[in-house]
């Protein structure tokens, strides 16, 4: 099979995986809210198509002189003199990325403003992102000062920042009113259909990412992948129900579960065996239990579980490969070939706090000028009915407080009227009874 081909095929399966990420947002959401939220999706993606064409693009892949960020190739600038080449990257740069910019939307769904999601889509797209690829893909300094990393399938470049950027957004953007109380019952998963079709569509995504880098061991990274998942899909049912007969928990661990065993594994998926895989799952299953008991816990109102299914599973599977590489993890080849190792940590630890340090600050920023969150009255009762959407994004509807005031005012004029009839027919009864005893 052609380089080429794996290109493209990958790039199809991450596109489907967008598609799945926005069907299970629809079904994670209030049935109110559900179609106001997902107007912005392909908007999102446009924006981000034109980031990088713009700057994103040579951010990423220009010339790392500096080895921290590319300075040439903005704006299409010089692609034609390898068109092949910085087609299929700006492709793939586009569809990772806007992978990532919906794995935030999943944190923040019902909580955040329409112009909020324009941007942090903006702000990853343009610069946050495109860095870290200029650090790995783009061969700057992370991969030069460390050629043996093995983070470059998509565990830290890809998971661990979008996962870590998404729990900054969920923490910043507060909870839900009652998602933690009495009012949880009400933030349950609609459409399950959906969100089971939407799901099967993002583990095709998961299958696409490392896809684009072909294979070393005869596809073998596919059988991990399918194991590792399985079996941490597993463990997560046990883990997370076997105390609780909620619905949406089962759900939740089935398919989630099944997706942290992918992310879990991606990194280390072309050098393990099938029984190593198994023992990734059953780790993964672990991992992602703890993160939803840990989150609940702290009542961090994370609304689709980014956190649990992509940063803890992206964290490990970042530094996995320095231990259990079968020629150069310490595992097998003692302490002495602890390169690979030292080349994890130090990445997966840096994208780490990048992602967690831009977050803040986006979040943060949006949050201190009163652009972050929804207008209360439609994070408490939904948006349906109460929602328009204008250039400045969703409001509650203009004149609704009117319309209110005038319903009140109308039944209150019935009332009176009502009263009034009332007290005209007992002062005739009381004429008639007079006239009566006159008689």
């Amino acid at each position: 099979m052609e380089p080429t081909d794996f290109k493209i095929a990958s790039g199809i399966m991450v596109y489907l995986g967008m598609l799945g990420l926005s069907m299970m947002e629809y079904s994670s959401t209030r049935k109110a809210n559900s179609p106001f939220l997902l107007v912005k999706n392909v908007l999102q993606f446009a924006i981000g198509i034109v980031c990088y064409w713009l700057l994103g693009f040579g951010f990423a892949f220009g010339n790392t002189k500096s080895e921290f960020i590319g300075e040439d190739l903005f704006g299409s600038e010089d692609w034609l003199d390898d068109s092949s080449t910085h087609g299929f990257d700006f492709n793939y740069l586009v569809l990772l990325g806007t992978f990532i910019v919906f794995i935030v939307n999943g944190a923040v769904a019902e909580k955040t403003q329409y112009n909020a999601y324009v941007i942090y889509t903006i702000c990853i797209s343009l610069f946050v992102w495109p860095v870290v690829v200029a650090w790995t893909y783009g061969e700057g300094w992370l991969y030069e000062a460390m050629p043996g990393s093995m983070i470059e399938k998509g565990s830290a470049v890809v998971y661990t920042f979008a996962g870590a950027f998404a729990v900054a957004g969920a923490v910043l953007t507060g909870r839900r009113n009652g998602r933690f109380g009495m009012l949880r019952d009400r933030y349950h998963l609609h459409r399950y259909g959906t969100y089971v079709f939407g799901a099967f569509l993002t583990i095709l995504g998961l299958i696409g990412i490392p896809y684009f880098f072909g294979t070393k061991s005869g596809f073998m990274f596919l059988a991990n992948l399918w194991i590792c998942g399985s079996v941490s899909s597993i463990v997560s049912l046990k883990l997370l129900t076997f105390m609780c007969t909620d619905l949406d928990r089962h759900y939740i661990a089935i398919y989630q579960g099944f997706m942290a065993g992918m992310v879990f594994i991606t990194s280390s998926s072309d050098f393990t065996t099938s029984w190593e895989a198994a023992l990734h799952g059953l780790m993964s299953g672990g991992v992602f239990s703890l993160g939803i008991y840990g989150f609940n816990w702290l009542c961090i109102d994370d609304v689709m579980y980014m956190g649990p299914t992509f940063l803890f599973p992206g964290i490990f599977g970042g530094v996995l490969p320095g231990f259990i590489d079968h020629n150069e993890g310490v595992y097998w080849g003692g302490w002495e070939t602890g390169q690979v190792l030292g080349a994890n940590v130090t990445g997966t630890v840096t994208i780490f706090f990048w992602a967690v340090f831009w977050g803040i600050a986006i979040f943060g920023a949006m949050k201190i000028l009163n652009i972050l969150n929804l207008a209360p009255v439609l994070i408490e009762k939904g948006m349906k009915r109460r929602t328009e959407i204008t250039q400045k994004g969703y409001q509650v509807k203009k004149g609704l407080k009117e319309k209110k005031k005038k319903h009140k005012k109308r039944v209150d004029s019935h009332e009176d009227e009502h009263e009034h009839h009332g007290e005209s027919n007992r002062e005739g009864h009381h004429d008639r009874d007079e006239l009566a005893q006159d008689q």
